[in-house]
Protein backbone atom coordinates (compact mmCIF):
# COMPACT_ATOMS: atom_id res chain seq x y z
CA UNK A 1 0.00 0.00 0.00
CA UNK A 2 2.81 2.36 0.70
CA UNK A 3 4.27 1.83 -2.45
CA UNK A 4 1.38 2.60 -4.06
CA UNK A 5 0.75 5.27 -2.71
CA UNK A 6 4.10 6.70 -3.41
CA UNK A 7 3.75 5.90 -7.19
CA UNK A 8 0.62 7.96 -7.21
CA UNK A 9 2.25 11.03 -5.52
CA UNK A 10 4.85 11.05 -8.58
CA UNK A 11 2.48 10.06 -11.00
CA UNK A 12 0.45 13.30 -10.18
CA UNK A 13 3.56 15.69 -9.70
CA UNK A 14 4.09 18.49 -12.03
CA UNK A 15 7.45 19.93 -13.96
CA UNK A 16 9.27 21.65 -11.03
CA UNK A 17 10.38 23.98 -12.99
CA UNK A 18 8.77 25.42 -16.37
CA UNK A 19 9.05 28.40 -18.46
CA UNK A 20 6.96 29.25 -22.07
CA UNK A 21 8.25 31.78 -24.00
CA UNK A 22 7.34 33.28 -27.93
CA UNK A 23 9.73 32.44 -29.86
CA UNK A 24 12.13 35.37 -31.59
CA UNK A 25 13.33 32.88 -33.63
CA UNK A 26 10.59 31.76 -35.82
CA UNK A 27 10.50 33.91 -38.61
CA UNK A 28 13.98 33.78 -39.06
CA UNK A 29 14.37 29.90 -38.88
CA UNK A 30 12.77 29.19 -42.19
CA UNK A 31 10.07 27.13 -39.77
CA UNK A 32 12.49 24.42 -38.23
CA UNK A 33 12.25 23.54 -35.10
CA UNK A 34 13.91 21.40 -32.41
CA UNK A 35 13.18 19.39 -29.40
CA UNK A 36 15.73 17.78 -27.03
CA UNK A 37 15.17 15.81 -24.45
CA UNK A 38 16.73 13.74 -21.51
CA UNK A 39 16.10 11.97 -18.09
CA UNK A 40 15.57 15.19 -16.67
CA UNK A 41 14.29 17.64 -18.76
CA UNK A 42 12.44 18.70 -22.20
CA UNK A 43 13.45 21.76 -24.47
CA UNK A 44 11.89 22.68 -27.16
CA UNK A 45 12.98 25.76 -29.62
CA UNK A 46 10.94 27.84 -32.00
CA UNK A 47 7.89 24.98 -31.92
CA UNK A 48 4.63 25.80 -32.52
CA UNK A 49 1.29 24.16 -30.31
CA UNK A 50 0.74 21.55 -32.68
CA UNK A 51 4.67 20.36 -32.72
CA UNK A 52 3.87 20.32 -28.86
CA UNK A 53 0.91 18.09 -29.32
CA UNK A 54 2.57 15.81 -31.15
CA UNK A 55 5.61 15.34 -29.02
CA UNK A 56 3.35 15.19 -26.11
CA UNK A 57 0.99 12.68 -27.20
CA UNK A 58 3.68 10.70 -29.26
CA UNK A 59 1.87 11.19 -32.32
CA UNK A 60 2.97 12.43 -35.92
CA UNK A 61 1.48 15.92 -37.66
CA UNK A 62 -0.88 13.89 -39.74
CA UNK A 63 -2.55 12.46 -36.63
CA UNK A 64 -3.71 15.44 -35.28
CA UNK A 65 -6.77 17.07 -37.72
CA UNK A 66 -5.73 20.59 -37.13
CA UNK A 67 -3.99 23.84 -38.94
CA UNK A 68 -0.64 23.18 -39.32
CA UNK A 69 0.13 25.80 -36.45
CA UNK A 70 -2.76 26.08 -34.38
CA UNK A 71 -2.30 29.61 -32.76
CA UNK A 72 0.40 30.19 -35.95
CA UNK A 73 3.08 31.07 -32.97
CA UNK A 74 6.26 29.84 -31.91
CA UNK A 75 7.04 28.85 -28.40
CA UNK A 76 10.71 27.88 -26.55
CA UNK A 77 9.70 25.71 -23.96
CA UNK A 78 12.03 24.63 -21.27
CA UNK A 79 10.58 22.05 -18.76
CA UNK A 80 12.89 20.30 -16.14
CA UNK A 81 11.44 17.47 -13.67
CA UNK A 82 12.37 16.83 -9.92
CA UNK A 83 14.86 14.09 -11.12
CA UNK A 84 15.29 11.77 -13.76
CA UNK A 85 11.66 9.96 -15.42
CA UNK A 86 11.14 7.79 -17.94
CA UNK A 87 10.63 9.59 -21.62
CA UNK A 88 6.82 8.62 -21.32
CA UNK A 89 6.35 10.57 -17.61
CA UNK A 90 7.95 13.52 -19.38
CA UNK A 91 5.35 13.25 -22.09
CA UNK A 92 2.75 12.71 -19.88
CA UNK A 93 3.83 16.23 -17.94
CA UNK A 94 4.09 17.92 -20.94
CA UNK A 95 0.54 17.15 -21.46
CA UNK A 96 -0.12 18.50 -17.99
CA UNK A 97 1.40 21.71 -18.62
CA UNK A 98 -0.35 22.34 -22.29
CA UNK A 99 -3.77 21.69 -20.31
CA UNK A 100 -2.48 24.30 -17.70
CA UNK A 101 -0.56 26.72 -20.34
CA UNK A 102 -2.34 26.70 -23.16
CA UNK A 103 -6.00 25.09 -21.79
CA UNK A 104 -5.56 22.33 -24.24
CA UNK A 105 -8.61 19.27 -24.57
CA UNK A 106 -8.04 16.88 -26.67
CA UNK A 107 -9.94 13.38 -27.52
CA UNK A 108 -8.82 10.13 -29.33
CA UNK A 109 -10.23 8.61 -32.33
CA UNK A 110 -9.20 5.70 -34.92
CA UNK A 111 -9.26 6.09 -38.70
CA UNK A 112 -8.10 4.31 -41.47
CA UNK A 113 -6.02 6.62 -43.74
CA UNK A 114 -3.99 5.65 -47.48
CA UNK A 115 -0.35 5.23 -46.22
CA UNK A 116 2.89 4.46 -47.65
CA UNK A 117 4.35 1.18 -45.24
CA UNK A 118 8.27 1.80 -44.56
CA UNK A 119 9.04 -1.96 -44.68
CA UNK A 120 12.59 -3.82 -45.33
CA UNK A 121 12.96 -4.59 -48.74
CA UNK A 122 14.02 -7.77 -49.73
CA UNK A 123 18.26 -8.32 -49.14
CA UNK A 124 17.38 -6.53 -45.77
CA UNK A 125 18.67 -3.00 -44.45
CA UNK A 126 21.67 -0.98 -45.79
CA UNK A 127 21.52 1.27 -42.43
CA UNK A 128 24.48 2.85 -40.90
CA UNK A 129 25.40 1.57 -37.43
CA UNK A 130 22.83 2.59 -34.42
CA UNK A 131 24.30 5.74 -32.51
CA UNK A 132 25.25 4.83 -28.48
CA UNK A 133 22.48 6.11 -26.29
CA UNK A 134 23.46 8.44 -23.30
CA UNK A 135 19.69 9.22 -22.77
CA UNK A 136 19.84 12.43 -24.86
CA UNK A 137 17.83 12.74 -27.89
CA UNK A 138 16.70 15.62 -30.44
CA UNK A 139 15.06 15.69 -33.28
CA UNK A 140 14.10 18.64 -35.98
CA UNK A 141 11.29 19.06 -37.77
CA UNK A 142 12.85 19.11 -40.97
CA UNK A 143 15.75 16.72 -42.66
CA UNK A 144 18.49 19.20 -43.31
CA UNK A 145 19.84 19.74 -46.88
CA UNK A 146 23.78 19.44 -47.60
CA UNK A 147 25.40 18.85 -50.81
CA UNK A 148 22.30 18.38 -52.67
CA UNK A 149 21.32 14.88 -50.31
CA UNK A 150 18.66 14.60 -47.28
CA UNK A 151 20.14 14.54 -43.95
CA UNK A 152 18.34 12.58 -40.52
CA UNK A 153 20.90 13.00 -38.00
CA UNK A 154 19.60 11.25 -34.63
CA UNK A 155 16.84 9.63 -36.24
CA UNK A 156 14.32 6.58 -35.40
CA UNK A 157 12.66 4.92 -37.93
CA UNK A 158 9.18 6.05 -37.09
CA UNK A 159 10.97 9.94 -36.94
CA UNK A 160 12.35 8.96 -40.50
CA UNK A 161 9.29 7.99 -41.55
CA UNK A 162 7.38 11.46 -40.37
CA UNK A 163 10.41 13.15 -42.12
CA UNK A 164 9.79 11.16 -45.18
CA UNK A 165 5.73 12.16 -45.03
CA UNK A 166 7.07 16.22 -45.40
CA UNK A 167 8.87 15.76 -48.96
CA UNK A 168 8.03 16.72 -52.22
CA UNK A 169 6.61 13.41 -53.92
CA UNK A 170 5.00 11.82 -51.17
CA UNK A 171 0.74 12.14 -51.60
CA UNK A 172 0.24 10.28 -48.18
CA UNK A 173 2.06 9.62 -44.81
CA UNK A 174 4.52 7.34 -44.59
CA UNK A 175 4.16 5.22 -41.27
CA UNK A 176 7.23 2.76 -40.12
CA UNK A 177 6.46 -0.82 -40.05
CA UNK A 178 10.45 -1.93 -40.29
CA UNK A 179 10.63 -3.52 -37.01
CA UNK A 180 13.80 -1.63 -36.80
CA UNK A 181 14.91 0.16 -32.65
CA UNK A 182 17.27 2.33 -32.16
CA UNK A 183 18.62 6.11 -33.67
CA UNK A 184 20.36 6.71 -36.81
CA UNK A 185 22.09 9.20 -38.38
CA UNK A 186 20.53 8.40 -42.08
CA UNK A 187 21.81 10.17 -45.43
CA UNK A 188 19.90 10.11 -48.79
CA UNK A 189 23.10 10.76 -51.40
CA UNK A 190 21.10 13.48 -53.70
CA UNK A 191 18.13 12.84 -53.12
CA UNK A 192 17.03 16.78 -52.17
CA UNK A 193 18.58 16.92 -55.89
CA UNK A 194 17.18 14.68 -57.76
CA UNK A 195 13.06 15.29 -56.50
CA UNK A 196 13.70 18.74 -57.84
CA UNK A 197 14.34 17.39 -61.32
CA UNK A 198 11.23 16.19 -63.40
CA UNK A 199 13.19 12.91 -64.68
CA UNK A 200 15.26 12.75 -62.08
CA UNK A 201 15.19 9.04 -59.81
CA UNK A 202 12.55 8.96 -57.01
CA UNK A 203 12.17 8.67 -53.21
CA UNK A 204 10.85 5.12 -54.28
CA UNK A 205 14.00 3.92 -55.98
CA UNK A 206 16.19 6.33 -53.90
CA UNK A 207 15.16 4.76 -50.53
CA UNK A 208 15.60 0.85 -51.77
CA UNK A 209 18.81 1.70 -53.71
CA UNK A 210 20.43 3.21 -50.52
CA UNK A 211 18.75 2.07 -47.62
CA UNK A 212 17.56 -1.37 -47.90
CA UNK A 213 14.18 -0.41 -47.05
CA UNK A 214 10.81 0.36 -49.13
CA UNK A 215 7.58 2.19 -49.30
CA UNK A 216 4.79 0.33 -49.74
CA UNK A 217 1.63 1.80 -50.58
CA UNK A 218 -1.45 0.43 -48.27
CA UNK A 219 -4.15 1.36 -46.03
CA UNK A 220 -3.81 1.14 -42.09
CA UNK A 221 -5.69 2.45 -39.03
CA UNK A 222 -4.48 5.36 -37.78
CA UNK A 223 -4.74 7.51 -34.10
CA UNK A 224 -6.24 10.81 -34.23
CA UNK A 225 -5.88 13.52 -31.85
CA UNK A 226 -8.49 15.55 -32.26
CA UNK A 227 -7.77 19.05 -30.56
CA UNK A 228 -10.85 20.40 -28.73
CA UNK A 229 -9.82 23.51 -27.48
CA UNK A 230 -6.77 25.39 -27.69
CA UNK A 231 -5.71 29.46 -26.11
CA UNK A 232 -2.93 31.34 -26.37
CA UNK A 233 -0.09 30.56 -23.88
CA UNK A 234 -0.65 32.12 -20.18
CA UNK A 235 2.64 33.96 -19.28
CA UNK A 236 5.23 32.33 -17.41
Amino acid sequence: MLLAATVAIVHAQSFEVASVKPSVIRTTEGGRSRIEYSADRVTMRNVDLKECVQWAYRVEYYQIPAPNSLDGKGYDILAKAAGAVPVSELRRLLQQLLAERFKLTVHRETKTLPVYALTVAKGGPKLPGPNADDGHHAVESLPRVQDGSFLFPESSMAEFAAKLSLLRGMDRPVVDQTGIAGYFDIVLKGAASAILQPDGPSLFTLIPEQLGLKLVATKAPVEIVVIDRAEKASEN
